[in-house]
């Protein structure tokens, strides 16, 4: 993998050092990779994150990637990430996508590479490190303004490497491209239940952000991966009318596999535009759930307190869910709690 001199200052010199002291890497042109905290832990038998608890993904096995480092249309007051590089459209030059993963796996063990030193490493997960199995296309901007995410998502896929896939869903158009070329879990924030709402909680630079964030959602329907919607809940914005969420949610039927009621994190560049106070405790997390349970007729699954999520989906389905290690769905026993 080679990317010139020229590509490599596509990001501003003053970015990029405020960028890498943060712990993210700049792979090519607009790309890049950070390592998530879960996966810091996981090294030392400290936690696992939510997604092993929730899909049985190994933890220490993840890259947490972008593709579109400087690319969203949205300008979310929730987003621990730097909104100030918000743009409409794609902008610069468009990467190879096998020399984004080849750049993104080769920074990724370059920054774990340290834990060779910590006595309490677990010298097992050290060692499958160097092979992650697991891309979260999630880590800053939207991945769907990247032009060639089909061609990315098979070339992550190719390699054996199941790939997460987290959007706002504002760009419908790239979604119908993603029909035969799925990543293995598709993630679509749902922001709000109304218009308004919608509007007012990710402060979009596009008009018709509702109007294409609807038609992604019946675009979803012909996804054939597993789907999830994923409310990131902010108090004082978007974590009021729970029956709105699911009445919303209800008519969807058929659209998704899974609703993760997520509690919004005084983190990241968030912090300079909201209080601890927009921070919801798992206590009010949980009963919210309960609440759009109610209204969307979806039961509870598992949660995650350290993280604030709460997972529901339909009583029909809870005796399936994949298993990453061969794709495939397996019988699953969850935990029940009665909600009621």
């Amino acid at each position: 993998m080679i990317f010139s001199s020229f590509e490599i200052r596509m990001v501003p010199e003053k970015k990029r050092i405020e960028l890498e002291r943060q712990g993210y890497r700049i792979v090519g042109n607009h790309s890049a990779v950070k390592i998530c905290g879960w996966t810091k832990k996981s090294m030392i038998n400290r936690g696992l994150c939510y997604k092993n608890t929730f899909y049985g993904i190994k933890t220490w096995r993840c890259v947490q990637m972008t593709p579109a480092l400087q690319h969203c249309n949205f300008r979310c007051w929730h987003c621990w990430r730097d909104i100030s590089t918000a743009s409409k459209e794609w902008s610069g030059p468009v990467d190879d996508p096998k020399e984004i993963v080849d750049g993104c796996i080769k920074e990724h063990v370059k920054l774990l590479i340290g834990f060779k030193g910590n006595s309490e490493v677990n010298m097992e997960r050290l060692e499958e490190m160097y092979k992650p199995m697991h891309f979260a296309i999630s880590l800053t901007g939207e991945p769907t303004m990247y032009p060639r995410l089909p061609e990315l998502i098979d070339e992550i896929h190719s390699r054996g490497i199941t790939a997460y896939l987290v959007t706002n869903g504002s760009c419908p158009e790239m979604i119908e491209k993603l029909i035969g070329h799925e990543p293995t879990q598709f993630y679509i924030t749902l922001a709000a239940p109304t218009k308004e709402l919608f509007i007012k909680d990710t402060n979009p630079l596009i008009k018709d952000a509702w109007e294409r964030f609807n038609k992604t959602l019946q675009i979803m329907k012909n996804l054939k991966t597993r789907r999830v919607l994923r409310l990131t809940l902010t108090k004082g914005y978007n974590m009021v009318h729970p029956e709105l969420f699911g009445e919303f949610i209800k008519k969807l039927e058929g659209h998704y596999d899974y609703v993760e009621c997520k509690g919004y994190m005084h983190v990241g560049y968030s912090m300079r535009r909201l209080s601890k106070e927009n921070m919801p405790s798992h206590d009010e997390i949980r009963e919210f759930a309960k609440q759009v349970g109610k209204y969307s007729n979806l039961v509870y699954v598992d949660e995650k307190p350290e993280s604030s999520v709460v997972l529901l989906m339909k009583k029909e389905n809870l005796q399936r869910i994949m298993n990453y290690d061969d794709w495939k769905f397996e019988e699953f026993k969850p935990q029940m709690l009665d909600l009621d």
